[in-house]
């Protein structure tokens, strides 16, 4: 009876020691940045402007980034980690009604940039960082820019999700 009683303790014994604790990363953690984008009034270069109707996609995406348009004069969205570029379509007027008079505009964005990965903890794996982030606009030859000018915002590097990284005036 004392060998099952020793034999019980020994491997209840092994099995706590074995345990270890959750690898869970804190939300508080800094982790890949998105980019940060604020939209201002061309006329009113100081004054932020809403665009209405909103929506963005990523080049040979098949979904936007938002699930409804959006009417905000700030947006945050990602890049990707995989590739040294990213090229965005950043639609107007997305997903009007059938009876509206206005037309939907697209305009494509263009950002390069070098991916530096950072490990943060066992927890959490690494993060990316982009650094030397650039921005170009690409002119349309059929139709009017809806947006007519963009400045990246220096230090050109992305490394947290406070900071606005790209102003976008139209």
């Amino acid at each position: 009876m004392k060998k099952y009683l020793l034999l019980s303790l020994f491997v209840a014994l092994i099995c706590i020691s074995s345990c270890q604790r959750d690898d869970i990363c804190p939300e508080s953690t800094q982790t890949t940045p998105k980019l940060v984008i604020e939209f201002f009034d061309i006329d009113f270069p100081e004054q932020s402007k809403s665009v209405p109707r909103l929506n963005v996609i990523a080049e040979g995406e098949s979904d936007y980034y938002f699930e409804e348009s959006t009417n905000r004069s700030s947006i945050s969205i990602p890049l990707r980690t995989t590739e040294n570029f990213t090229n965005f379509s950043f639609v107007r007027n997305h997903d009007l009604p059938e009876d509206s008079n206005l037309t939907s505009n697209a305009d494509e964005i263009q950002f390069s940039y070098t991916v530096n990965l950072e490990y943060v903890s066992r927890s959490c794996g690494y993060k990316a960082e982009f650094i030397n982030f650039n921005a170009v606009l690409v002119n349309e030859e059929e139709s009017v820019n809806w947006i007519q000018g963009i400045q990246v915002i220096q230090p050109n590097d992305i490394l947290n999700e406070q900071d606005t990284h790209l102003y976008i005036f139209h």
